[in-house]
């Protein structure tokens, strides 16, 4: 569309109506030369209300996109980029422009400016946005209950237990401990969800002898249903510790090894190997599993990802784990060939270092 006056050539005057997308030419000063019927369509500005305008005095266009827009021509000859556009009704669009200096000018027409409505997309992707975070708070609330549920679990069977006639004094006491054991599980997992925000400062460390947090681990997943046909061999060398949480590497050891039983539906075997370096301390907890694939290796530690070919597990131990190693000042990766087995790794820093910390 164009006001009389105005000389472009025939051919560009039969063409821009033809084109889905707002054309804009403009010339060497910023003056809008003409507009294609899809501007007025999709901006509800007239073709009269912005030709013979300057860029700088079109309220379609926002102020920061006015200041920059000439400049960035001038000097690179070409801008691209999101943006947005002032309906006149005051309503904001989003649109995807492109605008660049042309090659060859168009009798006075120098720049040419190409811009999609992009409004739709942008509150579809605002919805899903949504959905995904909501689906995300279902997962979050999936993975906790999984977490409570074992210890919760036997704590429920020991008191329902406890609560029967005959009941001779050992077993009485067993009873007790294990409510006991299930109530305090329980209140670490909800710990150490929590102490994932604080401050280094605020999580409580002793010295942690890793063969005894092993163990611990190793009889926390004795109700795992591949338990009894799995083999575990400590190789720890003697009196390995470190500094941290004991409770919280319990939690992190459990997790590894909990995931390697959910792989060997079958049985087989669980090596710990554990070490002193010049750099630290190396634990590493090997199964005979399937293996994790390269493309699995990537978001293994990723919130809500799950790699279990048994299709077990709720995406937040490994996660967990690794939050809590990076809380100790230390790492956790893993090693694997597809088909051979898994290793993972956890490395924590020298003693003296996690003090200092």
């Amino acid at each position: 569309m164009k006001k009389s006056g105005d000389v472009l050539p025939a051919p560009l005057e039969q063409f821009l109506p033809l084109l889905p997308d707002a054309v804009y030419l403009l010339d060497a000063a910023g003056v809008i030369l003409s507009v294609n019927p899809a501007v007025t369509r999709d901006t509800g500005w007239s073709a009269d209300a912005l030709i013979g305008r300057t860029l700088t005095d079109a309220l379609l266009f926002t102020p920061a996109f006015r200041a920059m827009l000439l400049g960035r021509l001038r000097d690179d000859g070409r801008w691209e980029g999101e943006s947005e556009r002032i309906m006149p009704d005051g309503s904001i669009r989003a649109v995807h422009a492109t605008w660049q200096r042309l090659a060859t000018p168009i009798n006075r027409a120098v720049f040419l400016g190409i811009e999609r409505d992009i409004s739709e997309q942008r509150a579809w992707e605002g919805e899903f946005e949504q959905s995904r975070k909501l689906a995300k708070i279902g997962i979050l609330a999936e993975g906790i209950a999984h977490e409570l549920r074992n210890p919760l679990s036997y704590t429920l069977s020991a008191a329902q237990l406890l609560d029967g006639p005959g009941l001779t004094d050992d077993v009485r006491r067993q009873c007790v401990q294990t409510i006991a054991t299930g109530v305090k599980k329980a209140g670490m997992i909800v710990d150490n969800l929590l102490s994932l925000g604080k401050p280094r400062s605020q999580v409580t460390r002793t010295r942690v002898t890793l063969a005894q947090t092993i163990t611990e681990a190793i009889e926390a997943t004795s109700t795992h249903p591949h338990f009894a046909c799995t083999r575990f061999t400590q190789k720890l060398a003697r009196g390995l510790a470190v500094t941290g949480n004991h409770d919280m590497l319990v939690q992190v050891f459990h997790n590894v090894i909990t995931n390697a039983l959910n792989e060997m539906p079958h049985g087989g075997e669980i090596t710990v190997h554990g070490e002193r370096g010049t750099e630290g301390v190396c634990v590493r907890v090997t199964d005979t599993g399937p293996g994790v694939s390269e493309e699995q290796r990537e978001h293994l530690f990723d919130p809500f990802f799950t790699a279990s070919s048994s299709g077990t597990g709720t995406g937040l131990g490994l996660t967990l784990s690794y939050f809590i190693m990076k809380e100790h000042g230390g790492s956790i990766d893993v090693a694997s060939d597809s088909g051979a087995g898994a290793t993972f790794i956890l490395n924590f820093p020298p003693v003296s270092e996690m003090d200092a910390g």
